[in-house]
């Protein structure tokens, strides 16, 4: 049997053992759990097996927590997985979008400021699809921060004309989303907010 890998998004229904898992090979599934309880934002690897229309989770290994981001700015970290929840689809393969929050995982200063959580944003974003087309970004700009480094361009002085652009951008594609006021984390997006 394959080991998977995956990141814990949501617990789909309290009181149960079901959850919604980003799978690095399958994507985002609903799947349960019967030996533990699993810990959100968290990076397990498992067995899979399907049974029906769900998937279950077998030989569960805790690898990492995201406990460092979490104490310092747990409203970010909610914030994330909700995007992912939200925006990637259901059982189809997003390796660029795994890949790219595993740093989070092993890149320990990716996310320190205010300018870092809005690039990480901002590549997540464009992970799932995301383009410059209603927003005030030009492309140049946006295929300039979408094809740089996160620490690059968190060393780099973003202009604050360019900041409160790319707020604007963040904030229109994520209210774009038709379940967007069922959101619970979107006000994170005011709090790093350029006045």
């Amino acid at each position: 049997m394959k080991k998977h890998s995956g990141i814990v998004l949501r617990k789909k229904y309290k009181g149960q053992h079901k959850y919604v898992v980003f799978d690095r090979d399958e994507g985002k599934i609903i799947c349960s759990s019967y030996d533990c309880d699993l810990i959100l934002g968290s990076l397990i690897c498992y067995h899979l097996e399907k049974k029906r229309v769900m998937f279950v989770l077998q030989d569960i290994q805790l690898i990492d927590v995201l406990f460092d981001i979490a104490r310092t700015d747990i409203l970010f970290l909610h914030h994330i997985l909700e995007l992912c929840y939200y925006f990637l689809p259901h059982q189809a393969l997003c390796i660029q979008t795994f890949d790219f929050l595993l740093q989070l995982f092993t890149v320990t200063d990716c996310v320190t400021t205010g300018a870092r959580k809005k690039i990480f944003l901002f590549k997540l974003l464009v992970s799932f699809g995301f383009y410059c087309e209603y927003a005030p970004l030009s492309n140049f700009v946006f295929n300039y921060l979408s094809s740089e480094s996160i620490d690059r361009l968190a060393d780099s002085y973003l202009h604050l004309e360019l900041e409160r652009d790319l707020d604007t951008w963040l904030y229109s594609c994520v209210g774009a989303h038709p379940y967007f006021k069922d959101f619970k984390t979107v006000h994170f997006l005011k709090t790093i907010r350029l006045p």
